[in-house]
């Protein structure tokens, strides 16, 4: 789908927005988990992780130890980081907030309990 925002167009496919939402909901995640998470083939995490990256709607987290948050604030956790990790960038969190105020609530169905 195509989107315009702040003068750039953006094309992302449904779940290239489901993956934002994802890091708008959990924060911080690494292309092996999300291909786990979404059901997709690793290589097509990773590929969409960089085409978002390039796109500055991500951002690579750089602090050795990562906070994780769930729905249920309460289970919050931390964790060494061992893999790339990936977090929405400004720009990301703008445009999904744009996004879904303009066009639709993006819906993610998340498995619960998690398992890090």
């Amino acid at each position: 789908m195509k989107f315009v925002f702040e003068g750039h167009e953006y094309e992302l496919s449904d779940l290239e927005l489901k993956i934002l939402k994802y890091h708008k909901i959990m924060g911080p995640d690494y292309s092996k988990l999300i291909s786990h998470r979404f059901h997709i083939s690793l290589q097509e995490a990773f590929d969409i992780h960089k085409k978002l990256l390039s796109m500055g709607l991500l951002q690579k987290v750089t602090a050795p130890i990562i906070n994780y948050h769930s729905k249920d604030k309460r289970l919050k956790s931390l964790k060494h980081r061992n893999h790339t990790y990936y977090d929405l960038s400004r720009t990301g969190k703008l445009l999904l907030r744009e996004y879904e105020r303009q066009i639709k609530e993006i819906e993610l169905e998340l498995e619960f309990p998690y398992k890090r």
